[in-house]
């Protein structure tokens, strides 16, 4: 073997060695005693008191919907009525299953007040504060007020004070581009560090037609980012189909709230703003909860599939479609 080899092959040995007694040397006196006194019984040794162990939750938590064929939420159904697959897998074990109408509520409500919906803002705005009005419990739930255009402006943060909210709504002024997927990034991040329990229900309401024009977000990592918040999206659409047909900001809104769990609500006129304010308040209060395990889970970062399916034809399930999983360091 040469010299040169045999440096090497030192190094190899001692080096790893030497790492392990400057370990040991710049612990507390206390933790080292323990330690080399338990590695020579052969033990795993407790920490002190003063030390933390922070272990991670491998648990799911998912909120969704259950409707019948005509639209109508269903309120009475059991884990037995459904079945659920995460990445096309059945749950190691389920850890809880509940009916969360009364869970804290955290929204955003998303105005668009680009020049495109000018003619319908009056009501669009009425029709807002009605909803707050009627969803908020005091002390309990909170919400904050975006406006976009071509800015987004938080009109007010978080809060359950219904008379500042609609105050704020009252301010709103329309014009100007549309920068809608930069809107729905933002209001996503406020509602995944949204203050409050640990377990609550995430929405952001959108009042739009769903044309674009000015973000620098786009609609892919709009979606993403209310995927990571894990908050379902009701877009209630300013758009005429009878009119006009199906135009692209319908087919934008579609693909931005069914992956979230949520939907499209008409609401060109009066009638029918007032109506879809009043669908996404029966959705928000006819909501279940589950929470479980999934099988062969693994903290990497990628994206899983999430599907609850009922056992009977007729009835539908809105969810999100899946999550992130976090990634261990």
């Amino acid at each position: 073997m040469s010299f040169l080899a045999r440096v090497r092959v030192f190094a190899l040995v001692v080096c790893p060695l030497v790492l392990a007694i400057m370990t040991l040397a710049q612990a507390p006196p206390p933790v080292m005693e323990t330690l080399l006194s338990n590695a020579n019984a052969g033990t795993v040794p407790a920490l002190p008191a003063s030390e933390t162990i922070r272990a991670r939750v491998d648990e799911v938590n998912v909120v969704f919907t259950v409707s019948d064929a005509s639209g109508k939420f269903i309120s009475h159904i059991s884990l037995d009525d459904l079945h659920v697959l995460d990445n096309r897998s059945a749950p190691e074990r389920i850890s809880y299953f509940q009916q969360q109408s009364d869970l804290p509520l955290r929204v955003g409500v998303l105005v668009d007040l680009s020049n495109s919906i000018t003619e319908r803002f009056a009501y669009e705005k009425k029709a807002a504060i009605a909803f707050l009005q009627k969803v908020l419990r005091p002390q309990v739930d909170q919400a904050f007020l975006v406006g976009f255009g071509s800015r987004v402006i938080l009109y007010h943060d978080f809060s359950s004070d219904i008379g500042a909210l609609s105050n704020a709504v009252r301010e709103m002024r329309a014009g100007g581009d549309t920068q809608l997927y930069d809107a729905i990034h933002f209001a996503s991040a406020k509602l995944g560090s949204a203050p409050g329990p640990a377990s609550m229900r995430r929405a952001i309401i959108l009042i739009t037609d769903g044309e674009d024009t000015r973000s620098k977000t786009i609609m892919y990592d709009a979606i993403q980012s209310a995927l990571h918040a894990e908050t379902v999206i009701f877009a209630l659409s300013s758009n005429d189909l009878a009119s006009y047909g199906y135009p692209h900001g319908e087919a934008v809104l579609e693909l931005i709230t069914r992956p979230t769990g949520g939907g499209v609500l008409p609401a060109h006129s009066k009638s029918e703003i007032a109506r879809a304010f009043d669908r996404v308040n029966e959705a928000l209060r006819n909501q279940y909860a589950i929470g479980y395990k999934p099988a062969d889970f693994k903290p990497d970062g990628n994206f899983r599939t999430i599907q609850i399916v009922p056992r009977q034809n007729k009835l539908r399930v809105q969810c999100r479609r899946g999550y992130f999983t976090p990634r261990e360091e």
